[in-house]
């Protein structure tokens, strides 16, 4: 036996979402300029879909989720560079954002029951940790370009010159460093091959017994060459050194140039292919770690936060190699490409970190019971609906739209507390078609005699009672008001009329099967 599924029925609640995006995607053109509102729309609706995949136990269904909610949250972020001014940022965010969470609530429930795992926190959590890595590499990327990194090393190697006692003691303390790490590179290298074969056994003893501790060093050894370190940069050594090579016809001019440098860069190609060894064994050992006990789920989970710094990364590498120049977003000084994969990452941050705090406000919400768990989002979104008709009713959106946009929040949260009362007690795939119609035609009818009464004190009685109104007065506000306290009353009455109990098909029938008895009676 399966357990109930008591997510909001789907009918209702894909009713609730559809009126949802219909209003405010209508309201937000009629406000601010189309492009940001429809790609706040766009974003929105890649987090809806996102969190709808998070709920899943299929990986390719969960890695689909993580990459639609890191594109959703970049796409916010781009309507934040698209908007003209402050107000066009609120509107183009806040009307898609409503109903982003009344979809998602309709769609797999904003906030998850006290014994479910949340995907969705757990997701964003990690993404954050993620990204900052991602955006610290970029900013590395940067400034090595701004550097030209890569043709420092080349002069720095090419043009390495070094004083000839310098490079003698730097090449002891080099081939006394290489055979500390190594080791510990040869432990290291055991652990990764599980079963070694002949050859690998004689190549690791061949290595052991190069590799000694740094106890087992004997204590003079390095305190010469620690002495020698002292003494090496001293210009009085430097010319003695100097007066002993050239007693030497032969092997003195041959000794200056080894110790200038030739010499020293196997032995830095040793130390760093040694070093890598370590690093790499320290990364494996902290992704195991971070992996747990379930690597597929959350390497799924991470899958959009990984793959976006990738892209970005690899393709600032292409545009600087192709030597393309021009700037396709705010750069750092000479960061080249790099600089705009830095901010776009920034950008990305941002909206995680904004979603995250919504999420975790309406979270704390429901644990101090201001809101229920089952209608968080169908709140919230109704709210921020009715919220930005109100701020668009002061920025001059029609008397008749602030209307529509105010009854449609209520409409929104009336539907979604239905659909989630049924959800709740019969389950997400009940059949709610007769309960839907009656419930959602009464409130709509209820609303629609609010509408009408208020435009008829508005359009009627108002310029009988004040014909010759001041040139300044404008009704917008008094009109929103009205509704706001009409509204109100007759949904208050409205709720009041129903015994609470959800309607399906199967009551109609029990109400004529029990009434058809009594006639016989």
């Amino acid at each position: 036996m399966t357990e109930l599924d008591s997510r909001p029925a789907a009918s209702s609640a894909a009713l609730a979402g559809t009126v949802a995006m219909l209003v405010s995607l209508g309201l937000g053109l009629a406000v601010v300029d189309p492009i940001p509102v429809l790609a706040g729309f766009l974003g929105g609706l890649c987090i809806a879909a996102g969190v709808w995949a998070l709920r899943s136990d299929a990986h390719e269904r969960i890695a689909s989720g993580s990459v639609a909610i890191v594109i959703g949250a970049g796409v916010f972020c781009g309507t934040a560079l698209l908007a003209a001014d402050y107000w066009s940022l609120v509107a183009a965010l806040g009307f898609p954002l409503a109903a982003t969470l009344v979809v998602i609530d309709a769609s797999s429930g904003l906030v998850p029951p006290a014994d479910a795992s949340d995907e969705l926190s757990t997701m964003l959590d990690e993404s954050f940790v993620v990204l900052v890595a991602g955006i610290l590499i970029t900013i590395v990327c940067a400034v090595a370009a701004a550097v030209r990194l890569p043709w420092v090393l080349v002069r720095v190697v090419t043009g390495l010159s070094l004083h000839p006692l310098v490079g003698f003691v730097t090449l002891q303390a080099g081939v006394l460093t290489a055979l500390l790490l190594l080791d510990r590179a040869t432990e290291t290298l055991e652990s990764w091959i599980p079963a070694p074969t002949a050859t690998t056994d004689r190549a690791l003893g061949r290595l052991d017994l190069l590799g000694r501790s740094w106890w087992d060093i004997d204590s003079s050894l390095k305190a010469a060459v620690g002495l020698q370190l002292l003494v090496a940069f001293m210009p009085t050594a430097q010319g003695l050194f100097d007066r002993f090579l050239d007693t030497l016809p032969v092997l003195g001019p041959a000794l200056r140039v080894a110790f200038s440098g030739p010499l020293h860069l196997p032995l830095a190609v040793g130390l760093l292919a040694l070093l890598c060894i370590l690093v790499v064994e320290r990364l494996r050992q902290w992704l195991r770690q971070w992996l747990g006990d379930n690597p597929g789920r959350l390497l799924a989970r991470q899958t959009g936060s990984i793959v976006l710094p990738v892209i970005l990364l690899l393709g600032a590498l292409v545009l600087t190699t192709a030597g393309v120049t021009r700037r396709v977003a705010p750069t750092y000084a000479g960061g080249g490409h790099y600089g705009s994969a830095t901010v776009l990452l920034l950008g990305v941050l941002i909206s995680i970190v904004v979603l995250r705090g919504l999420v975790t406000l309406l979270s704390e919400l429901v644990d101090s019971e201001l809101l229920s768990r089952q209608t968080a989002g169908f709140a919230a979104g109704s709210g921020l609906l009715f919220v930005m008709t109100l701020l668009g009713a002061e920025r001059g959106l029609t008397p008749i739209l602030v209307l529509v946009g105010s009854a449609a929040a209520l409409l929104v949260w009336d539907t979604g507390a239905h659909a989630s009362s049924i959800g709740q007690q019969l389950g997400r795939d009940a059949d709610t078609t007769d309960s839907q119609f009656v419930h959602v035609t009464g409130t709509a009818a209820v609303l629609a005699g609010a509408i009408l009464l208020v435009l008829l004190v508005r359009y009627v009685l108002i310029p009988v009672a004040v014909p010759t109104p001041s040139a300044g007065l404008s009704f917008s506000s008094v009109v929103a008001l009205g509704l706001v306290l009409l509204a109100i009353a007759a949904f208050t009455l409205a709720l009041n009329a129903h015994d609470g109990r959800p309607r399906t098909s199967s009551d109609g029938s029990s109400n004529r099967s029990e009434q058809t008895a009594g006639d016989s009676d």
